[in-house]
């Protein structure tokens, strides 16, 4: 029994001290965020085999079902299309690699391929020597630009771009099957020598490309240590250091290639995760750090500083996890964003811009959850963090260990078997200040010791609210109208009162500020601010006026700009400027997630962040933008409230229940200029045109004026966003985070589109892609030059058209005026003729004789006299009347010339009654008649015959041709005045033809 007192008793202290100083500790494993990228946001599969980084900017991606190109947002997918020779071999893409001149070089199940991005046309190898390659899982393009992968079933190969001959190099002379058996992600290129690492499940491979001559641990004559017989399942390059995964050691070989010597071997403390450790992947960060798959199904980062070796597990209840168990490939951005090929999609993380880590202090202490968990804090010099708990007593966390020490307040009761919640911790000397509700605490950071702090009689019986450290006093204020400040030098305690004309029993100290000026500021409810006089020694309010918003106040702090920053409950975030007694109120409807918050802190460039539960809004300096997010712990619970504390190192630490979170708002900042933007696809209505670097013009038809250009980065900032433009069309637009632009009816011209993307204060540089849009006809310029030239020939013709009309018109005014003259000549002829006065004289004389002989006869031929010139006068002034009526006249004149030559004329008339209708010039027949009588000799011994006819719409008068010698009153113009008259009504002209024996006049008919 004596033997085991001294362990009793050991173990009873033991237990003792752990009741007051309970340490659990653990190394803290590295904490990486990671985002996703699956088949539902557009990539061909889930299954990733390979990924590149091209000379454009862009990342290809090799899956089990396609290659993709993506540019931050959009996937443009590349598959093997049966009826066409020159799509993708097959849709398993194992490796890929990049030759000099831009082609895309992709490994297959039965070969390989290159895509060429100025045809986008794929070419294929799948056969060398007649025989076929089989799986591909290798490709590399070396320093020279020749093109060297693997066959699992053959052996290596080499591609010379210059002849584009292909050359199969066997292990051994007489082995034509190859021998070799290399791993995927098991070729490299040595960055000194012209030569390549393979590792092969028989030992690693050294293959000289000068002299093509393959060294293994049989012929080892460089005497290296890495060529053993050892089964080697993948490398990796890191400058001039080979990476090696050893089998059959299980371990990472870091192999110096200048000094020829091992350097270290990084082995998992795990036995399991060690006898799991065949490496399938290896890839090396900037920093030197591994990541390393395994064909067991692990994933691990290694710290080659510390060869720390962490697990990269996969779990579905943490979504910024990994998100797989397995990496197929990897590759770091230029702003460390590290991208990696996963069997679950693709997977991202930048552990050097971290906007957050988080410290899962509830793994360390499970209780620590029961209620509200951490709710305050104080930094100690040393790094490590005192934490105040709701009912889980006094925490010391030490993030850099990741060890967590718990101390139990002096006074517990059943309820708080830990002690009071700790409202305010502040850090003295060697001492932490602890204030609950109820009492108030020194505790010796060296001893772990509480002592009291006796609170004065007016204290005793108020609940404590709010805690405040400044100088040497500390301040203690709850829900009456004093203020108590203890003395820590002189360990007094001070009373100080609280002017206020509140009568409301709810009258409670809330918050406490102490401004950039050393003023101390309470938020009172119901009553609004007060400050404290130091030469009055009181509190005095300064706003009486309580606002809406104060009623639900959470926190309470400053901006850099000396103006209140208030999280309530109800009205978001508020800001108060106490000089100008102004407030701001921004709620969720002004970009921020929430209206509901319960802290509000501001950093040190300006940013202000505001905080509800897991969910966080980032004001940037200026309101310029807000940035919302949401962390991915405590989406299981709303049982707790969020707190927000600035930190020394000017980081902001978020309380979160059982978490802590430290955020660095450095990070916000972009640490240099956003990546220039890539230009994806132009999309029209039936097409889609795939845009490469540098892009030529593109030449676009005019009806393809209407189009969507998508544009993006990979991995942008959180708060990144783009600008761009239609140069010849528009002006520079704001897009947010869209990625792509749309334009439509464009009229034709030449316009350059411009992008870029901004980050903070910084902006990549300008993304350009000339466009011709082609213009649609009548809107070229030929052809308004044509159209204006046959305008201005249309015009002109007109002009000339309207001169000749004027000239012509001119001309028949004056042929009008001529033929009005003749015509009013003729009439005047016809009138003279008919009132000749041998006419009239022979027609009385034959009037005479017939009244002495005969007196009837005499009345007739006086009234067809008379009848003849009343005929003239009534169609003097017409131009034409009908054959009928002209015939009826002319047999009066016929009749009375009858009566005057008796046998000596013979008038025979022979019309056509269908002629009797048409129209004639009045007193045609007549002067045709007169001058046929005028000009000719008519008596009983030489009769004069006239014959007058129709034929073909013409009237004919043809008589027998016995010129007079003489014939009085004739001008010779009667026969060239009717031509002329006949010429003014119509083009059929009047025709005269003579004879020897006749003569006869045609006129048409009209």
């Amino acid at each position: 029994m004596r033997v085991y007192i001294p362990v009793f008793v050991v173990w009873l202290i033991g237990l003792l001290m752990g009741l007051g100083n309970r340490t659990m500790a653990q190394e803290r494993p590295p904490h990486f965020e990671f985002g996703h990228i699956r088949e539902q946001d557009g990539l061909s599969s889930r299954k990733v085999y390979s990924l590149l980084h091209d000379r454009e900017g862009f990342m290809w991606v090799g899956t089990n079902n396609g290659l993709n190109r993506y540019d931050g947002t959009h996937f443009v997918k590349f598959r093997h299309q049966r009826n066409n020779p020159h799509s993708l071999l097959n849709n398993q893409v194992y490796a890929l690699c990049e030759d000099k001149r831009g082609r895309i070089w992709a490994a297959h199940e039965n070969g390989v391929s290159n895509y060429d991005k100025t045809t986008g046309r794929f070419e294929h190898i799948t056969t060398v020597d007649n025989q076929p390659l089989g799986v591909c899982k290798n490709a590399r393009c070396d320093r020279a630009g020749n093109i060297w992968f693997t066959s699992r079933n053959r052996g290596l190969f080499g591609y010379t771009t210059k002849t584009a001959a292909v050359h199969y190099y066997t292990a051994e002379a007489t082995d034509r099957t190859g021998g070799i058996r290399t791993l995927p992600n098991g070729l490299v290129e040595d960055p000194d020598q012209p030569g390549l690492w393979m590792a092969e499940a028989h030992g690693l491979r050294y293959f000289d490309t000068v002299k093509k001559q393959f060294i293994t641990y049989r012929n080892n004559s460089r005497h290296s240590p890495v060529l053993t017989p050892n089964d080697v399942s993948a490398l990796a390059m890191d400058g001039n250091r080979l990476l090696i995964a050893d089998h059959t050691d299980h371990s990472i070989l870091i192999y110096d290639l200048h000094g020829q010597r091992i350097l270290k071997r990084i082995r998992p403390d795990s036995p399991q995760d060690r006898a799991d450790f065949f490496g399938s992947s290896i890839f090396v960060d900037r920093r030197h750090n591994l990541w390393v798959s395994t064909w067991g199904g692990k994933s691990f980062h290694i710290n080659t500083r510390t060869d720390r070796v962490t697990r990269l597990g996969h779990a579905q209840s943490e979504p910024n996890a990994l998100g797989s168990d397995i990496i197929t490939s990897a590759w770091q951005q230029s702003d460390g964003t590290i991208w990696l090929g996963t069997v679950n999609g693709l997977a991202y993380t930048n552990p050097e811009r971290a906007l957050y880590d988080v410290y899962d202090l509830e793994a360390l202490f499970p209780a620590l959850t029961d209620e509200r968990g951490i709710m305050s804090f104080a930094e100690d010099p040393d790094g490590s963090w005192w934490l105040g708990t709701s009912i889980r007593g006094l925490l010391h966390y030490v993030p850099a260990t990741n060890r967590l020490d718990v101390y139990r307040l002096p006074e517990q009761t059943a309820q708080y078997p830990w002690g009071m919640p700790i409202i305010g911790l502040h850090h003295w000397g060697e001492e932490i200040l602890v204030g609950s509700a109820t009492a108030v605490y020194r505790f010796n950071k060296r001893t772990h010791q509480f002592r009291s702090i006796a609170l004065p009689p007016s204290a005793r019986s108020v609940s404590l609210r709010t805690f405040r450290l400044v100088g040497n006093q500390y301040w203690v204020f709850g829900d009456g109208k004093l203020a108590f400040a203890y003395d820590m030098a002189r360990q007094q305690w001070q009373t100080f009162p609280i002017r206020s004309a509140s009568t409301d029993p709810r009258f409670v100290v809330r918050q406490t500020l102490l401004d950039r000026r050393g003023n101390l500021w309470l938020d009172i409810h119901p009553e609004g601010f007060a400050r404290f006089s130091a030469q009055k020694k009181e509190f005095i309010v300064t706003d009486a006026g309580q606002a809406g918003y104060e009623a639900t106040l959470n926190s309470l702090t400053e901006d850099r700009d000396g103006s209140f920053l208030m999280a309530t409950d109800m009205d978001g975030l508020v800001t108060y400027d106490p000089v100008r007694r102004r407030h701001t109120v921004r709620v969720e409807n002004e970009a921020m997630t929430f209206s509901q918050c319960t802290a509000a802190q501001s950093d040190r460039f300006g940013n202000t962040w505001v905080a509800d539960l897991n969910l966080f809004s980032v004001i940037t300096a200026g309101r310029k933008q807000v940035f919302n997010f949401s962390l991915p712990i405590n989406a299981y619970t709303t049982i707790y409230s969020t707190y927000l504390f600035p930190m020394q190192n000017g980081h902001i630490l978020s309380a979160q229940k059982g978490h802590l979170v430290e955020f660095k708002p450095q990070n916000l900042r972009p640490a240099h200029r956003p990546e220039p933007v890539l230009l994806n696809r132009l999309a029209l209505n039936d097409t889609t045109l795939l845009l490469h670097s540098p892009t030529p013009p593109i030449r676009l038809k005019s009806d393809d004026n209407s189009f969507m250009i998508e544009f993006s980065t990979l991995a942008p900032s959180a708060n990144q966003h783009y600008r761009y433009k239609l140069e010849g069309y528009d002006g520079w637009k704001e897009s947010g985070t869209q990625t792509n632009a749309v334009y439509t009816k464009l009229p034709g011209g030449e316009y350059v589109f411009r992008v870029f993307a901004v980050a903070g204060d910084l902006r990549s540089l300008e993304t350009t892609l000339a466009i011709h849009v082609d213009t649609i006809f009548y809107n070229t310029r030929w052809f308004q030059a044509l159209l204006g030239a046959v305008v201005l020939a249309l015009l002109y013709s007109l002009y000339r058209y309207r001169l000749r009309q004027s000239a012509r018109l001119h001309h028949f005014q004056i042929q009008m005026t001529r033929l009005e003259r003749d015509k009013a000549e003729i009439q005047y002829h016809n009138l003279i003729n008919h009132l000749n006065p041998h006419f009239l004289f022979n027609s009385l004389t034959s009037l005479n004789s017939l009244i002495l002989t005969k007196p009837k006869d005499a009345s007739l031929f006086l009234r067809k006299l008379s009848v003849i010139y009343r005929y003239i006068l009534q169609n003097k002034d017409s131009e034409l009347v009908s054959l009928q009526a002209e015939l009826t006249f002319a047999q009066n004149y016929i009749d009375l010339q009858t009566t005057r030559f008796g046998e000596g004329l013979h008038i025979s008339i022979s019309i056509s009654p269908d002629s009797l209708t048409q129209r004639i010039v009045p007193v045609t027949l007549q002067n045709l008649l007169e001058n046929a009588i005028k000009h000719n000799i008519v008596s009983d011994d030489c009769p004069l015959d006239i014959l007058i006819y129709t034929e073909t719409d013409r009237l004919f008068v043809q008589n027998s041709l016995q010129r007079k010698n003489f014939v009085e009153t004739s001008n010779k113009q009667g026969l060239n005045s009717l031509k002329s008259l006949y010429h003014y009504l119509s083009p059929r002209k009047v025709t005269v033809d003579e004879t020897a024996t006749e003569f006869k006049v045609s006129v048409p008919l009209l």
